[in-house]
């Protein structure tokens, strides 16, 4: 999240806010823009009034441990362990001032919040004019609390679980896929997880690389990945809980890289776009980029090392309190990527 963060600073200060016209998020992601909605009277704000207002905002409430203020609700209330994502979204409106509905949200930036549904295993979007699947149908301008929708897109399974979305309380349109009418599974809920499990990237909604071209006249397309690296890790004892984890992240690691490709490749051939990647150094984009010997050190000796870069990729995905170093190396960090990023292959 504080990663995103920083590439959201570094296109405030390139005054680049007002020409966002769509945001698609999964995961941590989808807790930045969900923060930075709620923390400027639910309106997209402009480079100026994030700068000013809403990142030393969303800041200042970062200071609240969410980690542990949704653990001590669990122990106060054990009945709820199967509801934890749940929780999570009573937690982001009591402590870090999410508060407001999906449909109050200004529509002069559509915000795209990606989820996985456990019982069709697709793509279940959120967004001001609607929410659902291609199989199960949508249900138009939902009435939902944006802190329900940053928690399910979160939702990392085995480690927080689904959220938990009561699918009586709305009215859904048959999907056109199906011809009778539909009936949510057990009648009563669904089940959310982390859009990341689908599409680490979130980029279904807003882009579809078909017949050599995008859909929905694309401009420009940046992506901010803040995922780590899949690592080597020895196996854990038979039935460990962490070994069915693992499983998850090879698969996950596998659809991110196949997306990745498909991307990169519109991003390399049309020179529409940009490619952030969480935990590399500018000496790491320099070289990449085959920047000018200039260029690559100019950028090595302004930004963090090598080894800080590293700190920050291996910084825990947790919803603990950051320290104030943590938090600014890590918006630096987020900064200086998509900096690097573009400066190099720019040569600007």
């Amino acid at each position: 999240m504080i990663f995103h963060l920083g590439l959201f600073k570094w296109m405030a200060e390139q005054n680049l806010f007002n020409q966002v016209k769509k945001v698609s998020t999964v995961s941590g992601a989808s807790l930045c823009v969900g923060m930075i909605f709620a923390h400027n009277n639910l309106e997209w704000p402009t480079s100026d009034v994030f700068l000013s207002k809403t990142l030393p905002s969303i800041e200042e409430a970062l200071k609240a441990d969410l980690q542990l203020s949704a653990l001590l609700r669990l122990i106060i209330s054990p009945r709820h362990w199967n509801k934890r994502t749940n929780i999570i979204s009573k937690v982001l409106e009591r402590k870090w001032g999410v508060y407001g509905n999906l449909s109050q949200l200004s529509t002069d930036v559509m915000w795209y919040v990606n989820c996985t549904t456990y019982e069709t295993g697709k793509r279940f979007r959120f967004c001001q004019d609607n929410m659902g699947d291609y199989i199960l149908g949508y249900a138009k301008k939902p009435d939902i609390p944006i802190s329900n929708v940053m928690a399910a897109s979160a939702g990392f399974p085995i480690l927080i679980g689904p959220y938990i979305l009561k699918t009586s309380d709305f009215n859904w349109e048959t999907s056109f896929l199906r011809n009778e009418s539909w009936e949510p599974p057990g009648n009563k809920a669904i089940h959310l997880w982390d859009g990341g499990v689908y599409d680490n990237f979130g980029l279904e909604s807003i882009y579809k690389y078909k017949n050599g071209k995008p859909s929905d006249g694309l401009d420009y397309i940046i992506i901010s990945n803040a995922s780590t690296p899949i690592a080597l890790k020895a196996r854990h004892k038979i039935r460990h809980v962490k070994n069915i984890k693992r499983i998850l992240d090879i698969a996950i690691d596998q659809v991110s890289s196949l997306r990745t490709q498909n991307v990169m490749n519109f991003i390399e051939t049309t020179g529409k776009g940009m490619f952030v990647k969480f935990g590399n150094s500018a000496d790491y984009i320099a070289k990449m980029s085959k920047c000018s010997n200039e260029m690559h050190s100019k950028l090595v000796n302004q930004c963090v090392s090598t080894e800080q870069a590293l700190r920050a990729r291996n910084y825990p995905t947790d919803l603990k309190r950051p320290s104030e170093s943590d938090f600014q190396l890590l918006l630096r960090h987020g900064y200086e990527v998509a900096d690097c990023t573009y400066r190099c292959y720019n040569e600007i």
